[in-house]
């Protein structure tokens, strides 16, 4: 007796959604309005409690890694496996992210954008090189493309987090070139580094992804020719 074997189980739109976003609008609100948050909260639980200027990446942090680990473990939860990339994306987020709250360096956290495209980078052009292509892994039979079309796709992507990687480590050392990143005092720059961390790169990374759909428009399979022919009479030409 044969057993059917249905399809994997996928996060829907909404909860991908949630998943990926959830942690970053998480960091954001912590960020930019918990100085304002933080006293309304305290004062429901009778707590005196204040985010001095300099302290908001702290925060932003100290919540953004419960929310991103919360979303991983839902996300294994309803798909039943771990992603390789989410997962050594999960490890780089949770050693960066814990090391700048033990050792009250920002620094780590601010290269952590380069850590991960840079790995994100030599990870597809590695597997090339070794005659695999992870990015076709990754979409696990989402898309249907000939191999040549995933070669193209995978070097444009390889490139493009390459660039990212590069932008990112320029952007945070001219940010912060002037700052004690293990100093109390705020930095200006910072909250330049942070929005073009949420927004700049999310928006580059859409736009990107964006100028991919020619392509693969171009090489996807036609499914009403296939429907047609299969519904064609043996032997009618």
């Amino acid at each position: 007796m044969n057993e059917t074997i249905g399809p994997e189980p996928r996060l829907s739109g909404g909860a991908k959604l949630a998943v990926d976003m959830g942690p970053l609008v998480v960091f954001m609100i912590a960020y930019f309005f918990g100085g304002r948050l933080a006293p309304l909260i305290g004062g429901l639980v009778g707590q005196a409690w204040s985010v001095s200027e300099g302290e908001e990446m702290y925060l932003a942090v100290g919540l953004f890694l419960p929310a991103y680990l919360v979303a991983f473990i839902y996300s294994v939860w309803k798909e039943r496996r771990v992603a390789p990339m989410l997962l050594v994306t999960g490890v780089i987020v949770g050693v960066l992210g814990s090391l700048t709250l033990i050792l009250h360096n920002k620094m780590f956290f601010y290269m952590k954008p380069t850590i991960i495209y840079t790995l994100f980078a030599a990870t597809l052009a590695g597997g090339m090189l070794a005659d695999r292509n992870f990015l076709k892994i990754v979409f696990d039979g989402a898309l249907h493309l000939p191999d040549g079309a995933w070669r193209m796709l995978t070097k444009r992507y390889a490139v493009f987090f390459a660039v990212l990687a590069i932008a990112n480590e320029i952007a945070w050392r001219y940010f912060m070139r002037d700052c004690d990143l293990t100093g109390e005092a705020g930095c200006s720059g910072e909250k330049h580094w942070v929005n073009l961390k949420l927004f700049g790169f999310t928006a580059a990374s859409l736009i990107f992804t964006g100028f991919q759909a020619p392509l693969i428009a171009k090489y996807m399979p036609d499914e009403n020719a296939a429907d047609e022919l299969d519904e064609k009479p043996a032997g009618e030409n």
